[in-house]
């Protein structure tokens, strides 16, 4: 608990929500959940600053598509080098181990990894095996011309797959009724952030309130703000907290209300984030 190379919100609702078997696994991303983050991510930028301008000034399609893939191939070593080497990865392989846990990661996007964390080596064939649904979506849409969908699916194509949504919510032990909705909605378009956000405000203006303990995890959006069943998992993870670790499960009830807070403003946050990238992209290109 003291090791501050991991955060705490990863150290609750990913190493010990597995450890104390509340769920069979689940995953946190980097490098946006590492405590130094905005360190990498700045370390990368600067290195890839003149590439990038290099392909915002190429007209030519050919030789701009292979400007992109040298540019990915460095961004993938920079990584390696600035992440998977760094002395906060060596953290959490080591806590890993130290728990009993087995890791997997999914490079998602060339800066971009999932980590992901179980005991059961079943679930690891699973994982692989998701995986490779997920590269096969992601080929399947990308040779597609004249595909319109909105960025956050243009990049991550595979959640307008049900089987897929529903295979990956059986392995983080997600609630089926959760599951079942997310996937629907993703499939049909429909904005499942707005919807959660607007489920919160309406709670409230009826007197109402969301379950905290229904919000366990920051990757998961509930059914609906009082799920039960998602409660139980939170309930289930808060009690083992409080038995095993003196303190922890106070801690951790401030990140549920935290992710309680962040899905209720979810358009809020993520048109702030959407500004943030924004900004970093025109910083980039005035610097080169």
């Amino acid at each position: 608990m003291e090791d501050k190379r991991i955060l705490d919100r990863v150290k609750f609702e990913d190493y010990l929500s597995v450890y104390f078997d509340v769920r069979p696994a689940s995953f946190f991303t980097m490098v946006a959940e590492l405590p130094n983050a905005r360190e990498l991510g700045a370390k990368i930028d600067l290195e890839c600053k003149d590439d990038l301008a290099l392909i915002m000034s190429t007209r030519d399609i050919q030789l701009r598509g292979e400007l992109i893939i040298e540019l990915r191939k460095k961004i993938d070593e920079l990584f390696k080098k600035y992440v998977l080497e760094s002395d906060v990865f060596k953290a959490h392989e080591y806590w890993a181990k130290k728990l009993g846990l087995r890791m997997e990661m999914d490079k998602v996007r060339p800066s971009i990894c999932e980590v992901y964390l179980f005991k059961d080596k079943n679930v690891g064939k699973r994982l692989k095996n998701l995986f490779y649904i997920r590269r096969e979506i992601r080929r399947a849409i990308y040779q597609m011309q004249n595909i319109s969908l909105p960025p956050s699916l243009l990049a991550y194509p595979e959640e307008l797959s049900s089987k897929f949504v529903s295979e990956l919510g059986s392995i983080l032990g997600y609630p089926e009724c959760c599951v079942k909705r997310y996937a629907e909605e993703r499939a049909s378009g429909i904005y499942v952030e707005g919807r959660i956000s607007e489920q919160i405000k309406n709670l409230r203006m009826a007197g109402d309130k969301p379950n905290v303990f229904s919000f366990f995890s920051s990757n998961f959006i509930p059914h609906d703000p009082k799920c039960e069943k998602a409660a139980e998992l939170g309930i289930k993870l808060y009690e083992a907290l409080r038995k095993h670790i003196p303190g922890a499960h106070q801690k951790y009830y401030v990140i549920l209300e935290e992710n309680v807070s962040t899905a209720e403003n979810f358009p809020e946050v993520i048109k702030s984030y959407r500004q943030f990238a924004e900004s970093r992209l025109r910083d980039l290109l005035m610097h080169t």
